[in-house]
């Protein structure tokens, strides 16, 4: 009990050393070589005494290794923090590290005693969003999906706000018939268009402007996926609906997210998702599981599956029939 009051005692502490370590491209600068502190400083235009303890804190969580006086990069960060990996999270630690500051507003915003102002993202800011929540889909989001649905058959999906456009890519890569029309605000699709540039499956993804709680999504589409955006309570109606009008008969709905379960202890992420959008947006009303099964039910839709995707994430699959 003591070791876990410590750990979250200094949990922000350790998370500032790893965010550090991810801005100044430390283990990108380690990826295929050993170095001492004073040529790693060169590397990244830092001071080497400075540099030094947050290196000797890498080593100590594991981050980093030391050895004849220089450091070089744990299996660990090879796999997960450097840059060009399949499985790099740096840019949703980044994220994190830009979001932090409004955390710190959350008592606050319990008690109802902060005020707030609708602040706008910066482009690199949003940039930094967009990659991060793709790092989240490379790291097992992605292959979960691919093998928790069947769209053999399905000629035309419509992946409503797809921002990196990954899911597209990944099921268009499993379905070789299959096309997709990635719908988002064009802020976002400039970066989506660069995300999947080069990947040969591109050729079969259109990219098109939209409102996607206004504009409907097309007509005769076989599937519609849904992946991280409905959180929403006010506009998860008007998106399902969306999705409803577009499908053709025994067409497929797929939602994808990161919930909380009132019910149940995990995904402990999908509680903290939540709290991380309430702290942006107070006047939000967050979509939980159960709520999200009611409103699906409430359009027409028939579950035919909801369970967790993975230990993140819930997955629901539904037919309009």
């Amino acid at each position: 009990m003591k070791d876990t009051i410590f750990d979250l005692l200094v949990a922000p502490w350790k998370t500032s050393v790893l965010t550090t370590a991810i801005r100044l491209k430390i283990f990108t600068i380690l990826s295929d070589k050993q170095m001492s502190v004073e040529d790693l400083s060169s590397h990244c235009q830092s001071v080497p005494r400075f540099l030094e303890p947050v290196l000797d804190a890498c080593v100590s969580m594991g981050l980093l290794n030391f050895e004849n006086d220089r450091y070089l990069n744990s299996h660990f960060s090879c796999v997960f923090l450097t840059e060009g990996e399949p499985c790099y999270v740096g840019d949703f630690i980044q994220l994190i590290h830009n979001e932090s500051p409004q955390w710190n507003k959350l008592y606050e915003i319990v008690k109802n005693d902060e005020k707030f102002t609708d602040e706008q993202n910066s482009e690199e800011e949003h940039r930094i969003f967009i990659k991060g929540m793709n790092n989240l889909g490379m790291s097992g989001e992605a292959d979960a999906l691919l093998h928790s649905v069947d769209l053999s058959g399905c000629r035309l999906m419509v992946d409503a706000g797809g921002g990196s456009g990954l899911y597209s890519v990944v099921l268009c890569q499993k379905y070789p018939e299959l096309r997709s029309i990635i719908l988002d605000k064009s802020e976002t699709l400039a970066i989506t268009k660069e995300m999947i540039s080069n990947h040969k499956e591109s050729e079969r993804i259109e990219l098109r402007e939209s409102d996607i709680t206004k504009e409907s999504f097309g007509e005769k589409i076989d599937v519609v996926l849904l992946s991280d955006v409905i959180y929403d309570e006010s506009e998860a109606e008007l998106i399902l609906t969306n999705a409803w009008n577009c499908l053709v008969n025994n067409g497929t709905l797929i939602v994808r997210g990161y919930y909380s379960d009132p019910a149940n202890s995990k995904p402990l992420f999908g509680a903290l998702f939540a709290l991380n959008q309430l702290v942006f947006d107070p006047g939000r009303r967050i979509v939980t599981i159960n709520s999200l099964r009611e409103k699906i039910n409430d359009i027409g839709f028939n579950i035919t599956k909801i369970s967790p995707l993975t230990e993140l994430s819930f997955i629901i699959i539904a037919k309009k029939n």
